[in-house]
């Protein structure tokens, strides 16, 4: 008889130890979402976006979402049947799996779900796999991984905590295809305009694919530790964290850049206008990476307007003249034109003993070296963004069928330290990301020709033709210049 009360006053203290427990760390069967939780765990699209500020239920929303899959007890929709093999990535191993997914898993799964009724037994940590008692499995990787590591067999979903590199994100995704499986992102967009937001945000922009949250929807949370956490943190990144805006955190090149502020529509009548002003080209470069023209008018009140792009990769010299001269045909583009292009277009090919330049000109087309000093040009460009006094209107205008310059220039940022330990220990570098910045390039050799703003009053640089092959100076750049026959624009050749 005493030992049966013993044995039920443990079973009793047992019982309210689990309910305290349950009070202070609730698991998923005491989980409430709060409307933006529930409004993800809703969605019926294949690939989700929860996106917002820090702390506002991302993570947990993406744990529970993945804790009803592997056990088949969603409440909103149906999910695969068990065993459900599943996969949780994260940013890395020691801090992301361990101080964070794992933590969060351990709270949310109620014991008698996992294999021998604990997280000891249900966890095999050399191969960081969590198993259900329904047979389900749970894979635990980072990005620090090698990407044939996320190879292997499929997969009913995968969970993103984080931004993931693209070729993670791609090799998971193939994963799915056995199963039409789902994949959910959960994440707040530090690394700005990245490749989520082109391939994932903007096209469910609106629609039950992206979620988006900010940090005051979260209930639970003390409104003061908040702001005293928001207040310590600059303008660009309290964007990111406080409600998930996608901005260039702390590297953007060009800040004072505003689409609706430097951009026009391209119709006839500003076309009209930009051929009554000096008419420029400038060009960047590539082959496998693209090749950029940009076509640039100089008006008489100061404005530019860039009025006309091509910019296409894997064509040749050839191909690019070819188009080039079309444009300019079509356009009824006047001569002469000065041609500012990419300055390692001038050095030589071991392949040809040539150079780009040479090739342009036998095609008939003539460059000019622009100048490659970065942080001249980026200055250049900064000063034509500002707004023009006599006009009140922005110094330089770009027509919007220049998408590809468009879209480069909001995302044209510095290089930063790999890690948020060494941005704080560093002064911050004066290198551009050389990433999708062909365009920007291109009008940068163009600006550097172009006359200051903060100096004296002065007419924009005027090409000038040397027909006797020498050597030729202008107060813009040294550069020698060569008379090629049968080429009628301006000739930049290397000289012995």
């Amino acid at each position: 008889m005493a030992s049966s009360a013993v044995t039920n006053i443990e079973a009793w203290g047992y019982l309210a130890e689990k309910l305290r427990q349950q009070a202070r760390e609730p698991n998923v069967l005491a989980y409430k979402p709060h409307p933006k939780q529930e409004t993800f765990h809703r969605s019926t699209s294949k690939t989700r976006l929860y996106i917002g500020g820090n702390r506002s239920g991302k993570t947990v929303g993406g744990v529970v979402e993945a804790i009803w899959y592997l056990t088949g007890t969603h409440p909103y929709k149906s999910t695969p049947v068990a065993p459900v093999r599943g996969r949780a990535v994260c940013v890395d191993y020691n801090k992301g799996i361990k101080q964070i997914l794992i933590p969060q898993f351990k709270q949310w799964v109620p014991p008698s779900e996992l294999k021998g009724g604990s997280w000891e037994r249900a966890y095999h940590s050399d191969d960081k796999v969590l198993t259900f008692k329904n047979g389900s499995t749970l894979e635990f990787m980072s990005y620090e991984q090698r990407l044939d590591a996320f190879a292997g067999t499929s997969r009913h979903f995968v969970m993103f905590d984080e931004e993931p590199p693209k070729t993670i994100y791609d090799e998971c995704m193939a994963r799915l295809i056995d199963t039409n499986g789902d994949a959910w992102l959960t994440l707040t967009p530090i690394h700005g305009m990245s490749w989520i937001h082109d391939a994932i945000y903007k096209p469910g922009e609106g629609t039950d694919a992206v979620t988006q949250v900010d940090i005051h929807e979260n209930p639970y949370l003390n409104p003061e530790a908040v702001a005293r956490y928001l207040d310590s943190l600059d303008p660009d990144e309290r964007k990111a964290r406080e409600c998930g805006a996608f901005i260039e955190m702390g590297g953007l090149v060009y800040k004072n850049w505003k689409r609706d502020t430097h951009t026009i529509p391209f119709t006839k009548e500003v076309l009209e206008e930009a051929l009554k002003g000096t008419i420029y080209t400038s060009m960047d470069h590539g082959y496998n990476a693209m090749t950029s023209w940009l076509w640039h008018s100089v008006m008489a009140d100061g404005t530019i307007i860039t009025f006309y792009e091509h910019s296409k990769a894997e064509m040749t010299v050839a191909e690019h003249c070819k188009e080039v001269k079309r444009v300019e045909k079509e356009l009824k583009i006047p001569k002469p034109l000065i041609r500012i292009a990419d300055p390692a277009t001038a050095q030589r090919q071991g392949v040809t003993g040539t150079s780009i330049q040479t090739e342009y000109a036998i095609n008939g087309i003539g460059l000019s070296s622009g100048n490659n000093d970065v942080m001249t040009g980026v200055l250049k460009v900064q000063q034509y963004l500002g707004i023009n006094p006599n006009t009140n209107k922005p110094y330089w205008i770009i027509a919007d069928n220049c998408t590809n310059l468009i879209w480069e220039i909001p995302r044209l940022r510095w290089k930063t330290a790999a890690t948020k330990a060494a941005q704080l220990d560093r002064n911050p570098q004066e290198q551009i990301h050389k990433k999708d910045d062909h365009a920007c390039d291109s009008a940068r050799y163009f600006f550097s020709f172009m006359p200051s703003l903060q100096g004296p009053e002065v007419e924009p640089p005027v090409a000038e033709i040397d027909t006797s092959g020498k050597r030729y100076d202008t107060n813009l750049a040294r550069t020698s210049w060569a008379f090629t026959e049968g080429v009628d624009t301006l000739c930049s050749l290397e000289w012995e």
